[in-house]
Parts: structure tokens; sequence; C-alpha cells
């Protein structure tokens, strides 16, 4: 029902009135309207809802929020629900059996188990609001080239004796797997997103699949000049997905480059969204073109992508408006605009691909740290050996190895490793010794205030600290940490979580009557048997000797299917004896020398 402004401001005085009466009045105040406006009570009841935000249930009780159940009770028994999550995921302990477990260890909480749910839901300690704990947080890239987004992805586009073909969408989706099978060579679609800019460019390949060196070539055009594209230059930071094959070699050369590569979590993609939606404007509004205007092969197709991405950045395509739209820009703006704002320090130009080729197989060297903390380095850029200061670097000391490697940018720069005790490097870049600054610094040492900010702790993240303290009490986060990976007990381990059990006290049931089960009279249960030579040994070994030949022949003839194990202490017995002694009365069936 589409509301005239009117009866907008008609509602929400009406609303406020309903606030306002006394009990018992509401309903006259809502049929005077349903008469003033020609609509049934339900009607108003649903604008009101609808329009207003108003509600028609009960006033709000002034100790809402409140309870009886104790606060440090109510963290427990959240705490302890949080903990018996799996890896997976799956939830193993509830409210009923938490809560008979701490009322076991003498925990009373006085309200019913709904009733428990509702306050742990409403407090953000439920299980369902801590998975949910971390809050998305907006990210920004502070100038052009400082963080590239790249996604490679297959294209619907393939190529077959200089002829192009489309997968069709119905053939694709329904028997996806044998019609890209039939294409050996598929086309892969490379973009690469500016992350400040929003400057896209794609790229083409032929390939049987995604491969190291279709990555390496892509970043290469990425990142290298091309006449007639102004978009150039190597970035700080570069978003990637783990299976686009980025293999070691490539990551050398990022480390080489000053490349911070940038691996986002599983299942959360939206860290790379830039890039997944150029994926789709590449999709929609250039390959939709090539089923009007085809191209013979890849070649041609990356030139017709490369003439579509530049048109597209600059908002010079005509008929349309390519803009970049965003909530703290006053008015759209071309990308490649805002790419030319990037300033000569932002911009670091990519060296010689044979140069970037050189440095993907280039090797580390390893340094000792000499005793004025020092190591000594010739970078490729230098004409002899230089003294760089490792003085101040957290977790360098005198006497360790580290691994070197030399930095395309800065005067002579390098960067060095250094295995701390968790496993994981410290990495730093440092510059050989110059000089100092006025001040009587040197200019290789770390610049103050060069951190990011963390963000303010959110409800959720709240209740989760409590519930930590409260589960693993004073610990910090890698402490923490540590005591999960190693399956520390929660509570201290004083928790009875089972124990108690054991002294439940059953009522006393009335005996059941049953039926006996018959067993047929002529029924044999056979005695497990021993073979003769198994049982020859067992005999040997209780005696302390050889059976004689005449007791080898007893035993072959009397036991020829095999000795029961009834009967082998019989047997021991008679053999101690002699085979001429009585018979032992328990012997069954009688034992008689041969």
């Amino acid at each position: 029902m589409s509301l005239t402004p009117a009866i907008r401001e008609h509602l929400k005085a009406l609303a406020a009135r309903l606030d306002a009466a006394p009990r018992g009045q509401a309903t006259a105040l809502v049929r005077e309207a349903a008469e003033f406006l020609g609509w049934s009570p339900q009607t108003v009841y649903r604008q009101l809802r609808e329009s207003a935000g108003w509600s028609s249930g009960r006033r709000v009780r002034k100790d809402k929020g409140s309870t009886s159940v104790n606060a440090d009770a109510l963290v427990s028994l959240a705490a302890a629900q949080r903990e018996s999550v799996r890896d997976n995921g799956k939830q193993t302990l509830f409210t009923t059996t938490g809560r008979g477990v701490f009322e076991a260890n003498g925990v009373r909480f006085g309200v019913s188990n709904q009733q428990l749910n509702r306050l742990m839901r409403d407090r953000k300690l439920g299980v369902a609001a801590q998975r949910n704990a971390n809050p998305v947080q907006d990210l920004r890239a502070p100038h052009p080239n400082h963080t590239h987004e790249v996604d490679p992805s297959l294209c619907l586009v393939y190529y077959l004796r200089n002829r192009q073909y489309l997968i069709r969408d119905s053939e694709f989706y329904k028997n996806k797997l044998d019609a890209i099978a039939r294409v050996k060579f598929k086309c892969y679609r490379y973009v690469g997103y500016d992350r400040a800019s929003g400057a896209l460019v794609p790229w083409y390949v032929e390939a049987s699949g995604e491969s190291q060196q279709n990555l390496f070539d892509f970043l290469m055009f990425l990142w290298g000049e091309q006449s007639g594209r102004p978009f150039h230059g190597v970035p700080k930071n570069l978003l990637v997905d783990k299976g686009s094959a980025r293999g070691s070699a490539l990551d050398n050369l990022l480390k080489h480059l000053e490349v911070n590569p940038l691996d986002h979590a599983p299942g959360k993609p939206r860290v790379k969204g830039g890039v997944e939606v150029g994926n789709n404007i590449v999709e929609t509004q250039f390959e939709s073109r090539l089923r009007f205007e085809p191209v013979d092969n890849v070649e041609q197709l990356n030139a017709a992508a490369f003439a579509w991405a530049n048109a597209y950045n600059a908002n010079l395509i005509p008929g349309q408006d390519s803009r970049l739209r965003r909530e703290g820009l006053a008015q759209p703006v071309a990308r490649y605009d805002l790419w030319q704002l990037i300033n000569a320090e932002q911009l670091r130009r990519l060296p010689p691909v044979d140069v970037c080729r050189a440095l993907m197989a280039a090797r580390e060297e390893e340094r000792t740290v000499r005793p004025n903390l020092t190591i000594t380095y010739r970078h490729p850029q230098a004409d002899a050996s230089a003294t760089y200061s490792v003085r101040g670097l957290d977790g360098v000391n005198v006497g360790d190895k580290v691994s070197v490697r030399s930095l395309v940018y800065g005067e002579c720069a390098i960067q060095i490793e250094v295995a701390r005790y968790d496993g994981e490097p410290l990495v730093y870049r440092v510059e050989p010794e110059t000089g100092f600054d006025r001040f009587g610094q040197r200019l290789s040492a770390a610049e103050i205030g060069s951190e990011f900010k963390a963000m303010p702790k959110t409800e959720i993240e709240h209740a989760a600290d409590a519930m930590d303290d409260k589960a693993f009490p004073g610990l910090n986060d890698d402490e923490l940490k540590a005591a999960r990976e190693r399956k520390v007990t929660p509570f201290g381990g004083e928790l009875k979580a089972h124990s108690y059990l054991k002294d439940v006290a059953l009522p006393t049931y009335l005996p059941r009557s049953g039926s006996e089960i018959e067993t047929p009279a002529h029924a044999r249960f056979e005695m497990p048997r021993l073979d003769a030579t198994a049982a020859m040994l067992r005999i040997v070994d209780a005696i302390g000797r050889n059976l004689s030949s005449a007791e080898h022949a007893f035993l072959a003839a009397r036991y020829a299917d095999g000795v029961p194990e009834d009967q082998l202490e019989a047997l021991i017995a008679q053999f101690k004896a002699g085979l001429d002694a009585p018979v032992p009365q328990q012997a069954v069936g009688g034992l008689r020398a041969v």
C-alpha cells in the first residue's frame, strides 16, 4: 500500500497518542483512526508498525534487562558451551547438559533453560553470537598502487583453429565438466584491480589450466608500462587467492620487489570483493560484445580488451557512464583520473621483465651477525660490499644466522630474515650505513608511529573476553591460544562434568517377571581344542622334560582330533605321574596308555 506523506504524518501522530494514552483507551483511538481513514483496525495496526515503527505489544517493564541469575554463573555456562564447539563448528554441549554439570558443582540458576538461553542470547554470550564475533571492517588503500587485487577466472570464450567459440550457458552449467573437458586449451581471464582508484586491467591467456607462469606474465603486463595506458607500477600489497598458482618462485620475486602478498582467510572472499566485481564488469560489459563481433585468437582478444579497459577507466565509452561511485566522493570520478593522483614516491616502476625473471630464481644468502651488530653484503647494484647495521632489530643478536636478499627499490637496500622462537621469521628492510641525521640518529633506524590502529572491541568480543577469563583465568591471548592447542581442560579441570552421576540414587523399581530361554536337550557345547603340537608344547613346558616315544604315540592316537582345553591339566598330571599311574578323576573320557 502506497501512503501519502500526509497519511504517514497522521500515523506518526497516532503512534505518539497511543504511547501516551492511559491503559484501555488505545483500542478506541485505533477504531477512530480506522473510521477516519476508511481502513479496518487490523490495517491501522499494520500500517502503524510498517510506517511508524509502532508496536502494540505490552509496555516495557521497568525491570526489563534485570535477572536473578548470577552473572558469573551465566558467563560460566556460556563459556562451557563455547569450549564444547569442535573444530568443524559443531556444538556438543547445550544448556540442558551444561546446567546439570554446573548445578552438580554447586552453581544454582533458578530459572528455566529457555530463560537461560534467552539471557545468554541477549547478552551476546550464545554460541551463535560468538560465531559471528568478528565484525566486517571496511578496508581502504591510502593511494593508488598501494594495494592491487588479482583474480583469475575461466572464461566462456575459447578458440579452435582460429575460430571463436562460446560455451553456452545451458551447456556450461548443466554439463560443465563434459563441456570443458572437450576443450584442451581453455581461455583464462585475469583481472587486476587497484583498490584506491578502482582501475581495472583485464588480460587473457590460452592454457590448459592456471599456472605460475601465467600469473607471472599477467603481473608483468599489469605492472609494466604499456603504450597508450597510463596505469602501471608495482604495488605495496597484492591480494590474490592461494589457489592462483602462486608458487615459491613468484613469492621470491614479490619479496625482491617488496610486495606484501596478502591471503584472505578461507570463506571470506569479501576482502577481495573489488576484483570480484571487476570480473563481473569485464564479463558483462566487454565479453558480451564478442557475441556480435568475434575475434579469431587470444592476441586479438587481448587487443580488444586493452582498448575497452582504457575507454572504461577513462569514462570514454559512448553512451555509458563508467565513472567510479563511492559514498565519500562528492560526485562520480573517472578511474584513471583518480589513479593520476599518485605521486612520484608511490609510483614504483617495474624492472625489465628479464630482470624480474632472474629475481624469481635468485637465491638467498646467509650472513652471520658480527659482534658490533652489523653484517656485510654486496648488492647487485653496488661496486663493493657494504656494511648494514642490524642494531635495534628485535630478535637479531650477535652470532645469529640471517638470510639476506637484495631489494629492487632503495639505495642498495636488502631484506633480512631471522628465525623466531615460534618458527615465524622476523623480516626487516635495511639500507647500508651512509651517515646520521643532524640529531645524531641513524638514518636506517625504524620510524616511530608506523603501526596500524586496532578497532575498538565490540560487545560480542567483550563477552568473549569474559568467557575466556572464566574458562582460562589469567591467560593472555597468546597463552590462551596455546592452551587451546594443547587441549588444556577449561575451568582448571575442577569442573565435575560426569563423575557426580555415579552418586545418583536410582528409585526402587518393582522386579519384572520374565521367561527362561529353552535349550534343546540334544544341544552339545564343544570345548575349544588344541592341536597335538600345541598341546605337546604346553605339556613339555609344564613337566620340564621332553616326551618319550610312547608318550608321543599316546597323544597322537588318543587325541588325533585335538586336545580339549578342559583335559589339558589332567594330561599334565598324568605325564608327571607316568602313563601307568591311576588316571585322575577329573580326566574326562579317561586316559589310558596304549
